[in-house]
């Protein structure tokens, strides 16, 4: 899931002021969700308006095997999300993932009909009405149609909250840095790649330099939950001097004293520009005060 430049600035003005950010991500996924159900619901009905077939092949048609779809939309009308078919098989080709949605939507076939036996007092049927023009799908049709659904919601909730995190880490830095009113000239927001040479060494997010640049200090940003146990493992891999997180929990905390990093916690904290002040003149980072 991509997020545009106003959600990313509303994400980054919401954290510097020690608020929880995570509303806007939640807006965000509701937005795109329901944009692709509205979508998907309109594709439905013009693909049944085509094809009045009593069984499933309409949806394989239209859905699974249709040339102007994605693989990856292709594998969310079958109930599978592209991450985990490339998770299971060590690849997401167009091939493999074609393949494989193929594969899973003749399973849910098989499962519907064998649920059909067994649920005949059960009645779930969706009309989809667009422009004065209406189609009904049955019991079948319209679980498979709420699996995609679901299996959609699934996976932009986890790419978002992924992403997110990735898109903020460089521009919040900066962004605390303008406000400080750090000096350029010790400020490095290169794209930072890790040592080859060294099995240990990761992609750092950002790097400042004390007074005389005689000291570098690699900056690690991470938006995570209380008690995440990623948050020591993350600086311990890549050198991290400064640490600034959205939560930390106290464990969080007492294992960055223990390592001798600098940390910022955001959330809750009204003081968050006074804070990362105090880390900058520690590290005798040239700022600002003003």
């Amino acid at each position: 899931m991509r997020f545009d430049s106003i959600i990313i600035s509303k994400t980054i003005e919401k954290l510097l002021k020690g608020e929880d950010y995570r509303e806007e991500i939640v807006n965000a996924i509701n937005l795109e969700f329901l944009d692709f159900a509205l979508e998907f619901f309109k594709q439905i009905l013009e693909a049944k308006m085509s094809d009045t077939s009593i069984n499933l092949e309409w949806y394989k048609q239209y859905f699974i095997n249709n040339a102007n779809i994605e693989p990856s939309e292709a594998a969310i009308f079958a109930g599978m999300n592209k991450k985990t078919i490339s998770n299971i098989y060590g690849s997401a080709t167009k091939e493999i993932v074609l393949n494989v949605a193929n594969a899973n939507i003749d399973y849910l076939e098989d499962l519907l009909s064998s649920l059909g036996d067994s649920s005949e007092n059960i009645g779930i049927n969706l009309k989809i009405s667009y422009k004065g023009i209406s189609v009904e799908l049955n019991l079948n049709e319209s679980l498979l149609v709420i699996n995609a659904l679901a299996t959609k919601k699934i996976a932009l909730r986890g790419g978002a909250w992924s992403s997110i995190g990735k898109r903020v880490e460089k521009p919040l830095v900066l962004a605390l840095c303008e406000k400080c009113r750090v000096r350029k000239d010790c400020i490095n927001s290169e794209i930072f790649k890790k040592n080859g040479e060294l099995d240990f060494d990761r992609e750092v997010d950002f790097k400042l330099y004390n007074f005389n640049k005689s000291k570098e200090y690699r900056v690690e940003v991470k938006l995570m939950g209380k008690g995440n146990p990623e948050s020591a493992d993350a600086v311990i891999a890549r050198d991290t001097n400064i640490f600034i997180a959205d939560t930390l929990s106290l464990q969080n905390k007492n294992q960055l004293k223990s390592l001798g990093i600098e940390y910022l916690e955001l959330k809750n904290n009204k003081n968050c520009l006074n804070d990362f002040r105090k880390i900058l003149y520690k590290l005798e980072i040239p700022y600002c005060s003003r």
